[in-house]
C-alpha cells in the first residue's frame, strides 16, 4: 500500500554499501534500494521503494546501466504514483544528479532534464579485481588481478598501483575541476588518501573529495568532471 504523499517530488536511488546509502539519504533520497553490480534489484524492489516514498512524483536513479531497464519497467507498474527514471549509469552520475535537484522545480520534466544533464558531465572509473580467469573486452584477465574500468570499458589490468595510475591518467585532463574518490569495504583511509594523491598529481587544481562508501566489489569508484 503506498504511503500518502506529503511532498510533490521524491527520490529513490539504488546503491550498495552503508556509506553510499547514507550519502544518498543526505542528498535527499527517501529510499535507497540495495543493489549494484552483482545484485541487481528487481522491478518489484524498485516499485516497493517508490510506494514507500511519500511523494506524488518519484524520481528513480538506477546508478547502473544494468538496472535502468528494471527501473523503466517499474514505470508501468506504479499506478498510484508517477515514476520518472533518471537514467544514471554509475554512482557518481547519481550523486551529481541529486546535487542538481532544485527543490523549487515546478515541472518534473524540467527537473529530470536538469538531473540527466548534470549526470552526463561526469566521467566514472572503477577499480575491482578478477574473481576468476576471464576475458574482458577481448583481453585475457587472470584471477586475482586488479582491473580498472573507465566509463565501463577496461582501462588496465595487473597490479593495483599500475591500474590506478593508468585509470587516473585516462580520466583526468587539464580542465578537470572536481574529482571524487569513493572507497569500498576493506579499503583503509590511508589507501584512499594515496589515490587522492595520484589525482592531485595529475591535476593540482582539482577539488577532490574522499567518501567512505563501504561498497562491495569495487575497491574504488572515481569520478571526474
Amino acid at each position: 500500500k503506498p504511503v500518502s504523499p506529503e511532498e510533490e517530488l521524491g527520490f529513490v536511488s539504488v546503491a550498495a554499501g552503508d556509506g553510499l546509502r547514507a550519502l544518498f539519504e543526505e542528498l535527499g533520497c527517501a529510499q535507497v534500494v540495495s543493489g549494484g553490480q552483482t545484485m541487481n534489484p528487481s522491478t518489484e524492489d524498485i516499485v516497493e521503494a517508490v510506494l514507500a516514498t511519500p511523494a506524488k512524483t518519484v524520481f528513480v536513479l538506477p546508478n547502473n546501466k544494468n538496472i535502468i531497464m528494471a527501473a523503466e519497467q517499474a514505470v508501468h507498474l506504479s499506478e498510484e504514483k508517477k515514476l520518472v527514471v533518471v537514467p544514471t549509469k554509475t554512482i557518481p552520475q547519481g550523486i551529481s544528479a541529486m546535487l542538481a535537484v532544485d527543490p523549487d522545480a515546478e515541472q518534473d520534466t524540467e527537473l529530470a532534464t536538469a538531473m540527466t544533464e548534470a549526470a552526463s558531465h561526469v566521467r566514472s572509473g572503477q577499480v575491482t579485481y578478477a574473481a576468476r580467469d576471464s576475458e574482458f573486452d577481448g583481453k585475457k584477465i587472470k584471477q586475482g588481478e586488479y582491473l580498472s574500468l573507465s566509463e565501463g570499458r577496461l582501462c588496465a589490468s595487473g597490479r593495483e598501483a599500475s591500474v590506478l595510475k593508468k585509470l587516473v591518467r585516462e580520466m583526468v585532463s587539464d580542465d578537470s575541476a572536481f574529482a571524487t574518490v569513493i572507497f569500498g569495504e576493506g579499503v583503509t583511509e590511508e589507501q584512499a588518501a594515496e589515490v587522492e594523491n595520484l589525482l592531485h598529481k595529475a591535476n593540482k587544481d582539482m577539488e577532490i573529495s574522499v567518501i567512505n562508501g563501504g561498497q562491495p566489489v569495487y575497491y574504488y569508484i572515481l569520478s571526474v568532471e
